[in-house]
C-alpha cells in the first residue's frame, strides 16, 4: 500500500529555490529527451509515463546531490516538499519531448506541402480545406530546408513557425487546462474515497524516501536496495561489453523478444523480459497483475477463434479489430461506472462551486472547485470554438470531445489504479468519431479537421491527465498544503515546450530532419493518409462491431458484479480494458513474474515481507536506469552511427 502522508513534517511550502531547480530540471529533461531520440536513437526514453528521460537526470542531478547534502550539509539539502515540487515539475516537463508531443506536432506542421505528390493526390483531395494557419506556408522554403538541412550561414525562419505554433499551443493549453479541471474535480474521489494506489506515484515517493520514518531515500537506508542496484547495473554493464562482441548479452535489451506460437490461427504472444516494466509491476496489486495476464491470454485466444471462423473484416471503431472494439466498450463502461461511483462527491463539488455548501473542503486541490467547474466549461467551449475554426462541424466536434475526454479520463484512471508504466491508447478519438458517425456522412472540411487532430487525438502521454493526476497525488505529501504547485508545473510545461521545440527545429535545420534518428517525416504520410482514407471510403459500424462493443460493456459489468458478490472473485475489470493497448501485449512476462513473486512473498511472509522486498526492486530500477545512461554515453562516444536499442515497449 502507499505510505500515508505525513501529518506534522514541518516542511516548508514551495520555495523559490525549489521552483528554479524544477524549471532547470524540466529544461534538462526536455533537452535530453529530444537529443537522445534525435541523435542517439534512444527514442523510448520518453515513451513511458514515468520515463527514463525524467528518472536519469532526477537521479543524477537532484537525488544524488540531495543525499550527499543530507550527509555533509543538512541545512542546504532540499526539504520533503521541495523534493516533491522538483519531481512533479520534472514529470510534467517529461510529457513534452519527442513521443510526448513534439514529434506529433512538428510532423503535422511541416508535413502536407513538402510530402505532397501526384501519387498521393493530397493537393486535389484536401488542400482546399486545409487550415493553412496550422501548418507552415508553402510559399516559403522553411519546410524544405528543415528536412534537407541548411547551408552554412542560413538563418532559421522563426517567423514562419510562430503562427502555427501559437495556434496549436492555444489548443494544447486548453486541453491541459480542461484536464487539470477534471483532475481537481475527481482527485479526492480517487485518492481519499476510492483510495486508488497510484503505483507510479508510490515508486516516486519511495525513491525520494517520502512517507517513511526518515526522509532518506532507500539507497541510504537499505542493503536490499544496494544489492538490487548493484546486480542490475552489473548486468547492464555486461551487456554494454557485448557491444564490442566480447561477451554474449543477457536477453533483456530492446530487440530481445520471443514470439510464442501455439497455433497458426492464434496470434503470437510476445515474450520479453522488460526489466523497467518488471520493477514498476512489482508495485501493482497482485489481483490486477493476474487479471492483466488472464485477459491477455483470453483476448489472444479470442482473436484466434475469430481467425479460425474467418471473421477478419476491418472495423471502424478500432484499428485492432473486433477484440479492440470489445475493449472500447469496456473502457466506456469503466468511465461511466467511475462517474456513477463518484456521484455523491460530484454533487458536493457542485454545491461548493455554486456557493451552497462552504463546508466542502477544497484546500488540498490545485485550485478551488469553483474555478475547476467554471474552468471546465470555459475550456470545453474554447476547444469547441477552436475545432469549429479549423473547419469541423459543431455536432462532430461534440462527439470528438466526448470521445477524447472519455478516453483521456479512462487512461488516467487505469494508470492511477493499475500503474501501467507504458500504456498506449486503446483507441484514437478521431478514428472512433469517424467510425461512429461514418466517414461518408462527414463533409470534406470536417474530415480534414479530424485528420489534423492527430496531434492530440492519438496522444497518450501529454494530454491524458496522467501526469496532472500524479502531480495532484504527490501534492498530498507537501505540508502545509499549497496551491502554488499548479502554477509551477504550468511554468515547467512551458519551459519544456520551448526547450524541446527550439532544439528539435534547430537540429532539423542543422543536419536535416530526414537525417535525425527520430525521423519526423515518417509520421507525415501516416497522419495525412487518414484524411485520404476517410475521403475515399464509405464506413459504417457493422452489427458485429455493435455486438462486440456491447459484449465489452457486459463483460466489464460482470467483473464489477463478481467483485461485489464474491470475496474470492479473482478478476479485476481493469484488465479487460488495458489489454487493448498494443504496448501491454509485450508486457505479459513482466506482469506474470511480478504476480508470481508477489504471491510467493505474501504466502511466505505476508505484507511485511512484500514491503521489505520493495527496496530490492527500487534498486533494480535505479541500477537499470543508470545503466541506460551509461549505455547512452557509450553509444554516443563509440557507436554514434549505429546506436543500440537499449529499450523497447512495442517491437
Amino acid at each position: 500500500m502507499s505510505p500515508e502522508p505525513p501529518r506534522s513534517r514541518g516542511a516548508s511550502p514551495i520555495t523559490l529555490r525549489a521552483g528554479i531547480i524544477g524549471l532547470a530540471l524540466s529544461a534538462v529533461v526536455a533537452f535530453w529527451g529530444q537529443f537522445s531520440a534525435d541523435h542517439a536513437g534512444y527514442n523510448y526514453s520518453t515513451y513511458a509515463h514515468l520515463p527514463a528521460a525524467l528518472l536519469i537526470p532526477f537521479l543524477i542531478l537532484i537525488l544524488g546531490p540531495h543525499v550527499l547534502l543530507k550527509r555533509l550539509a543538512p541545512g542546504y539539502a532540499l526539504t520533503t516538499s521541495e523534493l516533491i515540487v522538483v519531481f512533479a515539475m520534472g514529470m510534467i516537463g517529461s510529457m513534452v519531448p519527442d513521443w510526448g508531443m513534439t514529434r506529433y506536432l512538428v510532423s503535422l506542421i511541416t508535413g502536407p506541402f513538402y510530402h505532397a505528390s501526384p501519387e498521393n493526390r493530397w493537393a486535389e483531395t484536401f488542400f482546399d480545406t486545409l487550415p493553412t494557419w496550422l501548418v507552415i506556408s508553402a510559399k516559403t522554403d522553411a519546410v524544405r530546408v528543415f528536412y534537407e538541412g541548411a547551408a552554412p550561414g542560413y538563418r532559421i525562419p522563426w517567423m514562419a513557425w510562430i503562427s502555427p505554433l501559437l495556434w496549436w499551443m492555444s489548443c494544447f493549453g486548453a486541453l491541459m487546462w480542461t484536464g487539470a479541471c477534471i483532475v481537481v474535480i475527481l482527485r479526492k474521489q480517487w485518492v481519499s474515497h476510492e483510495r486508488l494506489r497510484f503505483p507510479l506515484g508510490e515508486v516516486s515517493l519511495n525513491l525520494m524516501g517520502v512517507g517513511k520514518d526518515r526522509d532518506d531515500p532507500p539507497m541510504v537506508r537499505t542493503t536490499a536496495f544496494r544489492i538490487g542496484a548493484g546486480l542490475s547495473l552489473a548486468v547492464v554493464c555486461w551487456n554494454i561489453a557485448s557491444y564490442w562482441d566480447i561477451v554474449s548479452p543477457v536477453p533483456i535489451m530492446g530487440p530481445d523478444v520471443l514470439y510464442l506460437k501455439v497455433h497458426p490461427s492464434i496470434p503470437d504472444l510476445p515474450i520479453r523480459l522488460n526489466v523497467f516494466v518488471l520493477c514498476f509491476a512489482f508495485f501493482i496489486n497482485a489481483e490486477i497483475l493476474f487479471s492483466l495476464c488472464f485477459f491477455l491470454l483470453f483476448t489472444t485466444l479470442q482473436r484466434g477463434v475469430l481467425n479460425m471462423l474467418g471473421v477478419t473484416a476491418a472495423t471502424t471503431m478500432s484499428p485492432t479489430g473486433l477484440v479492440g472494439t470489445q475493449s472500447i466498450g469496456a473502457l466506456i463502461a469503466l468511465v461511466a461506472w467511475g462517474l456513477w461511483m463518484a456521484r455523491r462527491h460530484l454533487a458536493a463539488v457542485a454545491r461548493r462551486a455554486f456557493g451552497k455548501d462552504p463546508s466542502v473542503d477544497d484546500s488540498g486541490e490545485f485550485f478551488s472547485y469553483r474555478v475547476a467547474v467554471f474552468g471546465l466549461v470555459f475550456g470545453l467551449l474554447y476547444l469547441l470554438a477552436w475545432l469549429y475554426s479549423i473547419g469541423m462541424s459543431l455536432p462532430v466536434s461534440l462527439v470528438l470531445l466526448a470521445a477524447l475526454f472519455t478516453i483521456y479520463l479512462g487512461m488516467a484512471r487505469i494508470v492511477a489504479e493499475a500503474g501501467l508504466v507504458a500504456m498506449d491508447l486503446p483507441v484514437n478519438a478521431n478514428n472512433f468519431t469517424a467510425g461512429i458517425i461514418g466517414a461518408d456522412n462527414l463533409d470534406p472540411s470536417t474530415i480534414t479537421a479530424l485528420g489534423m487532430t492527430n496531434a492530440f487525438a492519438r496522444n497518450w502521454r501529454t494530454f491524458t491527465m496522467i501526469g496532472l493526476s500524479h502531480a495532484a497525488y504527490l501534492q498530498r505529501w507537501m505540508a502545509p498544503a499549497t496551491r502554488h504547485l499548479f502554477l509551477w508545473i504550468c511554468l515547467a510545461f512551458a519551459v519544456s515546450v520551448v526547450t524541446s521545440l527550439y532544439y528539435y527545429i534547430s537540429a532539423g535545420y542543422a543536419v536535416g530532419a530526414d537525417n535525425l534518428l527520430s525521423k519526423p517525416g515518417d509520421l507525415v504520410p501516416f497522419f495525412y493518409n487518414t484524411i485520404m482514407t476517410w475521403n475515399s471510403s464509405v464506413t459504417s459500424v457493422s452489427d458485429l462491431e455493435l455486438v462486440f462493443f456491447g459484449n465489452g460493456i457486459a463483460l466489464y459489468m460482470l467483473m464489477i458484479l463478481g467483485r461485489f458478490l464474491f470475496l474470492w472473485w479473482p478478476l479485476h475489470p481493469i484488465g479487460l480494458v488495458a489489454v487493448a493497448a498494443d504496448t501491454v501485449r509485450f508486457m505479459f512476462l513482466p506482469f506474470f513474474l511480478a504476480w508470481l513473486i508477489q504471491v510467493i512473498l505474501l504466502r511466505l511472509g505476508g505484507g511485511a515481507l512484500y514491503r521489505r522486498a520493495q527496496p530490492l526492486f527500487l534498486g533494480i530500477l535505479v541500477g537499470y536506469v543508470l545503466g541506460m545512461a551509461l549505455s547512452f554515453l557509450v553509444d554516443s562516444l563509440w557507436f554514434p552511427a549505429s546506436p543500440h536499442q537499449f529499450e523497447s515497449f512495442i517491437n
